[in-house]
């Protein structure tokens, strides 16, 4: 007896170091993850109103994707005149970058640096890590030289016209003026005329159309059809439920419609294709061209089952009814 309660011992103490060596092990491996985040100038030579060049480098593993966040049009001391869509690339050793072109721009000399950033990684689990990004020290020169002090001429006071020629010349501008101004108003009547007035589902089974009737062949045209694909569900999305479906990653979205009156199968499905749309752009997934027709028909499908359309109400007009359809 005291033999098997001796046994029984050992193997629970076993078992309890094999757990917390496995927990060391897990978190060891937790804590070498690959996930670095630098921000490169990528010009030294730069003066007042240059456009100036920042490359945004991540470094995680691969399957993992990098939410950065949109800058604000006055990021700092800086006027942020473009942010490019960020490329993914499959490094050697088996990780993957993430990269973005940020273009800035200073309107005043001196020594500066670009505010914090923060981005946030999704792992293959759904689980966000927080990264900082530090800034980097950029240097903008004045456009005049060191020591410029120099008076220098003006121009030249214009003659005046002489009353017996000024005429001619006034008729002529406002000949000019009425002639633009004629102009404004034709191109504002021709915009106002192609106002798009077609609901929300209208629009997106018109783009679903010309989509389908396309017949890409590289995976460049795929990848760009699949992205027109992901943006008009997104634009249907925000359309007819209250997300700015947009300004959202795809995981996100999976989030935020368990909080609506949505059918939860409708939404699983949005969020698939989402999920597939994502990894053909970013990840360079391949995607073969009948599943995209198939993808675009799921699509269709999608945007005709939901909101329903209400039924045609029936309306009495004398002695007969007159049906009426919503679109």
């Amino acid at each position: 007896m005291k033999k098997n309660k001796k046994k029984l011992l050992w193997q629970v103490l076993s078992a309890i170091l094999i757990m917390a060596a496995g927990g060391a092990a897990f978190h060891t491996v937790h804590a070498e993850v690959p996930l670095t985040a630098t921000l490169n100038l990528n010009s030294n030579d730069i003066t007042v109103g240059d456009v100036i060049p920042l490359t945004l480098q991540v470094t995680h593993p691969a399957g993992w994707r990098v939410i950065i966040p949109t800058l604000d049009r006055q990021w700092g001391d800086f006027e942020v005149r473009s942010q490019a869509v960020p490329e993914i690339i499959t490094n050697p050793d088996g990780t993957q970058t993430t990269i973005q072109e940020i273009k800035l721009a200073r309107m005043r000399p001196g020594e500066t640096q670009t505010p914090a950033l923060a981005l946030s990684v999704a792992n293959d689990q759904g689980s966000l890590n927080n990264l900082e990004v530090a800034p980097v020290q950029i240097s903008v020169r004045s456009v005049l030289a060191a020591g410029d002090t120099a008076m220098r001429e003006i121009k030249p006071q214009a003659e005046m016209v002489s009353e017996g020629r000024l005429y001619w010349p006034l008729a002529t501008a406002g000949v000019l003026c009425a002639a633009v101004l004629t102009g404004y108003g034709i191109r504002r009547w021709r915009q106002f005329s192609r106002v798009d007035r077609r609901t929300p589902r209208q629009r997106a089974l018109d783009t679903l159309a010309g989509l389908a009737a396309q017949q890409p062949q590289s995976h460049v045209e795929i990848s760009a059809r699949s992205a027109l694909l992901a943006d008009t569900l997104r634009d249907y999305l925000a359309a007819t439920t209250s997300l700015p479906a947009r300004d959202l990653t795809t995981r996100e979205i999976a989030n935020r419609t368990q909080d609506l009156e949505i059918p939860p199968d409708w939404s699983d499905k949005v969020v698939e294709v989402l999920f597939i749309c994502d990894d053909v752009k970013f990840a360079n997934e391949t995607l073969e061209g009948p599943h995209l027709q198939a993808m675009i028909a799921t699509v269709r499908h999608l945007i005709e089952l939901y909101p329903p359309q209400p039924q045609p109400a029936s309306r009495r007009q004398g002695c007969h009814k007159k049906a009426e359809v919503f679109a």
